[in-house]
């Protein structure tokens, strides 16, 4: 795969579970080929280093050496103190390393990256006024703007979500973000991890009680107003449901003529549409999109984790109708 002639690059920042890297080597490819990438930055334990290739525009750094205090560690102290739980401590973790990446970037600007989602066209971040670029899209979860609020002062400024897969941040300005929040003397806590912690209301810290982009999609079109501009991408949501576990670089070319990037979720599950995305007749004669309208056309949504009870009896009729197509098109070649 040959690199775009990107005119400015960046480091691209990729936290990644140890578990999570053999859907990270089907992405990296991507990466490199549709990101403007400088170098690509994985955050991880140390258990991960030993597997990564030897490419010398890949930088490992540990995840709890990144920012002195932040550790995963001190994240379930913090959480336990508060709610004696940490069990969502991780995810928080890795929110928090994704903004302290600015205490220590020496470029202007830097990429966050979910190793999950598959950048499978060329994707630019700024525009030609020279504006950088968040992807926007429809969601709401109150309790990221109760904590906004208490962390920050601001109110919801955008009618979509800055939630997406992906962000660029303004390297100064995140600083800018952060030294706010640590200016907050109404929070205990002296790090910007500590007093987010603190913001999160009690019933929502357990669950999802902060969004990194959120939160720093609208303050910086607060604050800094025309630094950045909103763009809608075309992202396939739930990428396993219809082309299985583990695409092929071909099928996943394939899915670029329909949408720039394709989310592998972990916790999604296949359907028998997998084999229509793998068969290369399938592919010449239709787009990734109407396989993906297919899926929805019937019905086939699988649960978050596995499938739904309710969905066996409509799979099961989905599932005569799936082998009459595929019995119809074998008569025609024929």
């Amino acid at each position: 795969m040959n690199r775009q002639p990107w005119t400015e690059t960046y480091d691209v920042v990729m936290p990644i579970l140890k578990r999570d890297w053999p859907a990270a080597q089907v992405n990296l490819p991507f990466v490199f080929k549709n990101l403007p990438i400088r170098r690509l930055v994985v955050l991880s334990g140390a258990d991960l280093e030993p597997l990564l290739p030897r490419d010398e525009r890949i930088v490992f750094v540990n995840e709890n050496e990144l920012m002195e205090g932040l550790t995963l560690a001190n994240v379930k102290k913090a959480m336990y103190a508060r709610i004696y739980t940490d069990k969502r401590a991780g995810w928080y973790f890795q929110q928090f390393l994704k903004l302290g990446y600015a205490r220590v970037c020496t470029e202007k600007a830097y990429i966050v990256w979910d190793a999950d989602t598959v950048p499978v066209r060329p994707i630019s971040f700024r525009n030609e006024q020279g504006q950088y670029l968040f992807n926007v899209r429809p969601e709401y979860n109150k309790p990221y703007f109760d904590t906004m609020k208490t962390l920050l002062g601001l109110e919801k400024c955008q009618e979509d979500s800055f939630i997406a897969e992906h962000m660029i941040f303004d390297t100064r300005m995140a600083c800018r973000m952060l030294d706010e929040i640590e200016a907050n003397d109404r929070l205990p806590g002296a790090a910007f991890w500590e007093k987010i912690l603190a913001a999160v209301p009690l019933d929502a810290l357990k669950g999802s009680g902060f969004s990194e982009f959120e939160t720093y999609g609208t303050w910086a079109m607060t604050r800094c107003p025309g630094r950045y501009e909103v763009r809608p991408l075309h992202g396939l949501r739930s990428g396993k449901n219809i082309l299985g576990q583990a695409p092929d670089a071909e099928t996943l070319e394939w899915v670029g003529q329909s949408y720039d990037t394709v989310a592998m979720e972990k916790f999604s599950a296949s359907t028998p549409l997998r084999h229509l995305a793998a068969s290369g007749q399938y592919r010449a004669g239709h787009t990734a999109a109407q396989l993906n309208t297919l899926k929805e056309r019937f019905h086939v949504i699988p649960a978050v984790y596995g499938w739904g009870k309710g969905l066996w009896p409509r799979f099961k009729i989905w599932g005569g109708k799936y082998k009459r197509m595929l019995r119809a098109k074998r008569s025609s070649r024929k």
